[in-house]
C-alpha cells in the first residue's frame, strides 16, 4: 500500500504513513482488537503495506484508492486475506493503492459515521465486509458508488440484487450461500455425537431469528433430534445459554454463523467446552478457537477472492458486468483435540470425507 499523509479527524482506520505506529498504538487505547504485532510486521516485510519512504525518487504512479468498512473489530484474517489478494493482483507493492480501512466495533452510530467519513475521501469503490444494511447505507448517500461484498449470505434474499449473473444495484462479489446449509451441519453433528436427540441452534439474540435457526430446526424433525432455538446476547450471554442448555439435556449445539458469532468465536469455543457441549460451526474461522467441527465455505478464501471485483473495477469494469461468483466448494474441518477433550471419537467414515483434520 502506498504511504498516506494522516486526514485530520480520521478517527480509525489504517494510514500508510509515518503516524502509523502511532495509529496501531491508538488503535488499543480505543478499545478496538490489534492486529498482532508479528502478522504487521510480516505484512510490511512481505510488501502488502509499503514503508513510507520507499521509492520516492522514482516518478509517482497513478495511485487508487478504496474504503473498507467492516462492522466487526478489527483488523482480523480477514482483512489479512484481502490484502494477499490484491498484492498477487500487483496491488500495493509499487505503491499505486491506498485503503482506508475502518472498523465500527459493533457501534451503528460509529458505523453511520465512518461511512460518511469512507465516501467523503471519494473513493473509487466501497469493500463492505458484513450486512446489507451497510450496503444500503452506501446506496443511500452515493447511488453511484461501486460496491464489493467479499462473502453475500444470500444476496437475492437479503435484497442487495435481483439478479446474480448481472448485478443490480452497483454491487458485485462473492456469494457463500450459507443458509441452507444449516440442514448439513445439524446432520454431521449427529454423526459426530452418539445418541444425539437434543440439540440447540444458538445465534445473535440482537438479530431477528435467522433463516439457518429455522432450518435447524426443520432439520432436527427430519433427523430425529429435538432442536431447540437459542437466542444469546453476544458475548455475555454465552456462558448461561450453554449451562442452562447443559442443564436441560442439549447434547450438542449448531452456531448459526454471523458477524457477531464469528467475532465472538473464541468465547464461544471455550465456553461450549467448558459445558461439555460438542460445537458445529459454518467455517474453519471457528475451529481455530477450539471448535470441534465445522461446514461451509473457506471465507478466507472468498475474502482473497473478492480482491479479483476491485481489481476489476479499478481497471474501468462496472459491477453489473461482474456476475457475483456463488462458492460451490465446502469444507468440512474437525478438530480431534477438541473431540479428545469432549471424550468423543470421530467416526471413520466422518474422517474419511474431511477436507482437513486439525490434530
Amino acid at each position: 500500500m502506498v504511504a498516506e499523509r494522516p486526514t485530520t479527524g480520521q478517527r480509525s482506520g489504517v494510514q500508510f504513513s509515518r503516524a502509523g505506529v502511532a495509529y496501531w498504538t491508538s488503535v488499543r487505547r480505543r478499545g478496538e482488537s490489534e492486529m498482532d504485532r508479528r502478522t504487521l510486521i510480516g505484512m510490511l516485510a512481505g510488501g502488502l503495506l509499503v514503508a513510507p519512504f520507499a521509492g520516492r525518487a522514482q516518478p509517482a504512479p497513478k495511485v487508487s484508492r478504496i474504503g473498507y468498512i467492516s462492522f466487526r473489530p478489527g483488523p482480523n484474517e480477514f482483512e489479512q486475506s484481502f490484502l494477499r489478494g490484491l498484492h498477487e493482483r500487483g496491488w500495493g507493492e509499487g505503491q499505486n493503492l491506498i485503503v482506508d480501512f475502518r472498523w465500527a466495533a459493533f457501534d451503528q452510530q460509529r458505523l453511520t459515521a465512518m461511512v460518511a467519513e469512507l465516501l467523503a475521501l471519494q473513493p473509487a469503490l466501497m469493500v463492505v465486509a458484513d450486512g446489507p444494511g451497510t450496503v444500503n447505507m452506501i446506496r443511500s448517500l452515493n447511488p453511484a458508488m461501486p460496491i464489493v461484498v467479499p462473502a453475500f449470505a444470500d444476496p437475492i434474499t437479503q435484497g442487495v440484487t435481483s439478479n446474480l449473473a448481472r448485478p443490480d444495484g452497483n454491487v458485485t462479489g462473492v456469494s457463500a450461500l450459507a443458509t441452507e446449509l444449516a440442514y448439513k451441519r445439524m446432520a454431521l453433528l449427529k454423526e459426530a455425537v452418539p445418541g444425539l436427540r437434543r440439540a440447540g441452534a444458538l445465534y445473535n439474540a440482537a438479530t431477528p431469528v435467522p433463516r439457518g435457526a429455522a432450518v435447524s430446526v426443520d432439520a432436527g424433525k427430519e433427523l430425529g433430534v429435538e432442536v431447540t432455538q437459542m437466542p444469546v446476547r453476544l458475548p455475555e450471554g454465552i456462558d448461561a445459554a450453554f449451562a442452562a442448555a447443559a442443564r436441560e439435556g442439549v447434547q450438542g449445539v449448531a452456531i448459526v454463523s454471523s458477524t457477531a458469532t464469528i467475532t465472538y468465536r473464541a468465547p464461544l469455543c471455550e465456553l461450549s467446552l467448558a459445558h461439555r457441549l460438542p460445537t458445529i460451526f459454518a467455517n474453519r474461522a471457528y475451529l481455530k478457537a477450539g471448535g470441534l467441527m465445522s461446514y461451509g465455505p473457506d471465507l478466507e478464501g472468498a475474502f482473497q477472492r473478492s480482491a479479483y471485483f476491485v481489481d476489476r473495477i479499478l481497471k474501468g469494469a462496472k459491477p453489473a458486468e461482474l456476475p457475483i461468483e456463488q462458492t460451490t466448494a465446502f469444507q468440512l474441518v474437525l478438530h480431534q483435540r477438541t473431540a479428545r477433550s469432549l471424550g468423543l471419537r470421530f467416526p471413520q467414515a466422518l474422517l474419511l470425507r474431511a477436507d482437513e483434520i486439525i490434530q
